[in-house]
């Protein structure tokens, strides 16, 4: 039987970017902040991506355990299966000077070994570069002399054509060389922290950048809770660096920075609107935006999915793939508010669908009001790329948008509780008090995206009814929202 091991690769990368985080986690475990939607998302995908990789070398083992706790029967299971000659291995372990490295793919080709660390990214960042030297000096310490230790990550240029191609859907980058010149600092950085989750009192780490790179620290709500309301870190389009800079002079709250302190013209707006609890309205430009606002007007929002793994002929990795929009509109300014929406059926490519019912149902606007015309703007544009016989229609929509996001984002209206964003998320709630999303099903987009994405798969009929509904209040929720927004920037 294996020993247990106190690190892993995951404790050493937390370990590298703080021992505070270390220790926590090692004995306060519970005090964890709660994974958020996207930071699940991204968890889902990164399961999904390693399973398409396995096709690249299949009919392997898995040696995954049961468990967490349990990963000593998986590194058993690995030393058997090399020994009778098994020559791909999925999850393969091993233990060595108390460290854990279970690595995605080994595969054993011409009597030589081959690692595989997958990542459902685009590019190998330097903590890769650090993971995967950790594996390799496990591994190598174990007695399995690898010939090489490569990542596989997703090749965004790939196009779907026909069934998925494992081989042109990834991109090989070896490691090797990385992982020789990081021997010693492997070895060294394992012994430093080993010492660190032994040690009996909380290592005294200050907070600081490092709280948020290479990733934002899960113990973020245990080390910042003394960090006061309207602190500096809110302000808005300020690098951490400053930050940290004015907490380390006394300064954190927002009403304790000098007046003569440097900052941009958003950010002074932000800063002066905070300190004297009231909102600063530019009347002038607020007008000039209505202005510009014609009748019949379509308040138009849509909701996207970018699996990594493309699922539909046409489309590549990433790509934002508009599945649900919802419009609120009115003919006149006096006329009543109207509401059409559009979600698509699961299992299917939605962009034809979705495209032409868009473009059915504003094709009498006038003005189409969204929020980040940018991001909607792209999304639309793209699709009359892959319709060319819809172009000529798509272009008369995109030349119509208007960003309603825009009074918010260039401070022509801002107040402090909109806490430096110009997010829908904050302006709605800022205006309106007990009108937000909190206490929806549903409450962002990127729990938006997990829901659609857990659609093409859920074929329990109650789970999909209440998916969808979901999604359709949500969605809905959000031209409501800018309905209101609008509303209100009238009365100014």
């Amino acid at each position: 039987m294996a020993s247990s091991h106190i690190l892993s690769k995951s404790t050493f990368l937390r370990g590298v970017q703080c021992k505070k985080s270390l220790y926590l986690y090692k004995n306060f475990y519970k005090l964890r902040d709660k994974v958020s939607p996207s930071l699940q998302a991204i968890f889902s995908r990164g399961i999904n991506v390693g399973m398409m990789a396995r096709d690249i070398f299949p009919g392997g083992v898995d040696v995954t355990p049961e468990s967490v706790f349990k990963y000593s029967e998986s590194v058993d299971k690995t030393k058997q299966l090399i020994a009778s000659g098994t020559e791909v291995i999925y999850e393969a372990a091993f233990i060595f000077s108390d460290v854990l490295a279970a690595i995605d793919i080994l595969v054993k080709r011409d009597g030589n070994w081959f690692a595989y660390e997958v990542k459902s990214s685009t590019r190998v960042s330097d903590v890769y570069r650090l993971d995967a030297a950790l594996q390799y000096y496990v591994i190598k310490n174990s007695g399995i002399d690898l010939a090489d230790i490569s990542i596989l990550h997703i090749n965004n240029q790939y196009v779907r054509k026909g069934k998925v191609e494992p081989e042109k859907l990834f991109t090989t980058v070896s490691l090797l060389a990385d992982c020789e010149k990081n021997w010693k600092k492997i070895e060294d950085k394992i012994i430093e922290l080993k010492e660190t989750a032994a040690q009996s009192t909380m290592p005294d780490v200050k907070t600081g950048p490092h709280c948020f790179e290479p990733y934002t620290c899960d113990f973020w709500g245990q080390c910042w809770k003394s960090i006061p309301d309207n602190s500096v870190f809110e302000i808005a389009g300020m690098s951490k660096l400053k930050q940290f800079e004015l907490l380390e002079s006394g300064i954190s709250k927002i009403s304790e920075v000098p007046p003569d302190y440097a900052l941009e013209k958003n950010q002074r707006i932000q800063v002066d609107a905070t300190n004297s609890g009231k909102a600063l309205v530019n009347k002038t430009e607020i007008n000039n935006f209505l202005s510009a606002v014609k009748y019949p007007v379509y308040f138009f929002d849509i909701e996207t999915f970018m699996p990594a793994v493309p699922m539909f002929d046409g489309t590549s990795p990433f790509q934002h793939l508009p599945f649900q929009y919802s419009l609120h509109y009115k003919k006149a300014k006096d006329a009543p508010l109207q509401h059409i929406e559009f979600l698509a059926e699961s299992g299917y490519d939605p962009r034809k669908d979705f495209i032409t019912h868009f473009l059915a149902n504003t094709k009498d606007a006038a003005c189409i009001l969204v929020y980040n015309r940018s991001f909607e703007s792209s999304v639309i544009a793209k699709l009359g790329n892959n319709f060319p016989e819809l172009k000529p229609e798509i272009e008369k929509r995109l030349a119509i948008m208007i960003d309603l996001m825009e009074p918010f984002q260039k401070r022509w209206y801002y107040h402090p509780a909109m806490k430096g964003s110009h997010s829908i998320k904050y302006v709605l709630p800022a205006l309106f008090p007990d009108y937000n999303h909190s206490n929806l099903a549903i409450s962002d987009g990127a729990m938006a995206m997990l829901a659609f994405e857990q659609l093409q798969t859920e074929i329990d009929i109650f789970k999909i009814a209440e998916l969808r509904d979901n999604l359709l209040e949500y969605c809905k929720l959000d031209t409501l929202a800018m309905v209101k927004i609008f509303e209100f920037l009238e009365t100014i």
